[in-house]
């Protein structure tokens, strides 16, 4: 029964009606791990993150339901695109760290709202282009030879778990050169994520993926400068300045790989 979407989003609201929110919660999740995906059962599940008011998951959810495009999610894109106040793109801002006051010291970049878009173009497997715009932060000329941007993408696993994704290494692209913050301040960065379709031995070996989220950590001169990330329980991961990219989020499973 939980593979008939229109029996789970009725039930749920009934069960949300009679003010168990776990128990609708539980059955939305098993759901979501039987049809992945779902634009309905996404907006379900964010609704009942809403009414428990637990914010960031609901406004993760209503991410993913963006993150499938306009032609997947249908209506429930513009449902979703409402609730974010935001337009086609998924958009981030820079957040706070944990740890980050230990950033101390002048700080010569920053970085502005991520964006995130799906090539939909793309049959084999998943295709995301993360936009990353650095700013200079001061008046001081910057040497784009100290940044150095550390990229970390992950995976959702079998609907349920979240890892490290197991995508070759993302392919880095400047939009525009020379790369020298001259002129307005900002350049921007294109990291791109492709994670190719598994084959049936890769997925009994890593569970079934799909593209789940980023966490950034910018550095100038080997210094932490600022982080961001998409959702936001991935700014755990990593949490102290200097984690090596293998580092582990003890939030999350042990990543399969990278």
């Amino acid at each position: 029964m939980l593979k008939d979407v229109n029996y789970v989003v009725t039930t749920a609201k009934e069960i949300r009606g009679m003010s168990d929110m776990q128990g609708a919660l539980e059955m939305l999740k098993r759901a979501d791990e039987l049809t992945p995906d779902h634009p309905a059962i996404i907006a379900e599940i964010a609704q009942t993150y809403e009414q428990m008011g637990v914010a960031s998951k609901a406004t993760d959810s209503w991410r993913r339901i963006q993150l499938l495009g306009e032609t997947n999610a249908g209506s429930f894109y513009e449902l979703a695109s409402r609730r974010l106040g935001a337009g086609p793109a998924a958009t981030s801002a820079p957040l706070a760290m944990p740890g980050a006051s230990g950033m101390e010291g002048e700080k010569n970049l920053r970085l502005g709202a991520c964006q995130v878009a799906r090539d939909f173009s793309v049959n084999n497997g998943e295709r995301y282009t993360v936009r990353v715009p650095i700013s200079r932060a001061g008046s001081q000329p910057v040497d784009g030879r100290a940044v150095n941007l550390e990229v970390f993408f992950f995976d959702r696993v079998n609907g349920v778990h979240v890892a490290q994704t197991i995508a070759p290494e993302p392919v880095e692209t400047w939009q525009s050169t020379p790369v020298d913050w001259s002129g307005s301040g900002e350049e921007t960065l294109d990291v791109v994520y492709h994670l190719p379709a598994l084959s049936t031995a890769e997925i009994q070996q890593h569970g079934r993926r799909s593209y789940y989220g980023y966490m950034l950590r910018l550095y100038y001169n080997n210094k932490l400068q600022d982080v961001a990330a998409e959702p936001r329980d991935l700014l755990e991961f990593g949490s102290a300045p200097g984690t090596a990219p293998a580092g582990v989020n003890p939030l999350l499973p042990p990543p399969m790989g990278r």
